[in-house]
């Protein structure tokens, strides 16, 4: 069972990160000042992304179930995922409010889209430490690596409206350049560091 959890959050993890670099191209194409791509062009990034993105993220789930079929026998700890999501509901909400009405920034989709990121990753890791795949430590760092790359992508997405556009047109791709190193590393991890 550990090896068939590791093998689809390995998997799981280069899909969801090929998900962020077509994301990173249909930005590059949509966004930039002073360009106007082709509508055919972006439509058909736009689809692999979000073709890429339900790819990686229905075999994450998958992964995460597996783990969770074992954690309802009640032997293995670590594997209940209703407590971090509930957490990542209330930290959407909590920064929806605080962003919008005391920051007075315009809410977009990239809000949900990291807080929703950080929860996916964290139900992974979670999946490998409560079937003993990886040790608290490993669990403590790749948990801190992902909060971080939040953190730094929330700054990006608070900053965004406040910079010039080539700037906040750059600013924009910094959290999915994040997300897809935090997600490779993790997927290289699980793949040589995680016994089986």
């Amino acid at each position: 069972m550990i090896t068939e959890l590791v093998n689809k959050l390995f998997a799981g993890n280069l899909l969801f990160a090929a998900c962020c670099v077509a994301y990173l191209l249909w930005w590059s194409v949509a966004f930039r000042p002073g360009y106007t791509a082709p509508g055919a062009l972006k439509f058909g990034l736009f689809f692999i992304t979000a073709a890429l993105g339900v790819a990686g993220l229905s075999i994450i789930i998958q992964g995460c179930s597996l783990a969770g079929a074992d954690a309802q026998e009640g032997s293995q700890p670590g594997t209940h995922y209703l407590g971090i999501i509930a957490a990542s509901a209330a930290a959407y909400i909590i920064l929806l409010l605080l962003t919008n009405l005391l920051m007075h920034r315009q809410v977009t989709t990239e809000l949900m889209l990291i807080v929703f990121w950080a929860c996916m990753e964290v139900c992974a890791c979670n999946a490998l430490f409560g079937t003993g795949a990886i040790s608290a430590k490993a669990f403590g760092i790749l948990v801190t690596i992902v909060l971080v790359a939040a953190i730094a992508s929330m700054i990006c997405y608070l900053k965004y409206y406040d910079l010039e556009p080539m700037t906040a047109f750059y600013d924009g791709m910094v959290p999915l350049i994040l997300f897809a190193l935090v997600m490779i590393g993790i997927a290289m991890f699980i793949r040589f560091g995680v016994k089986m």
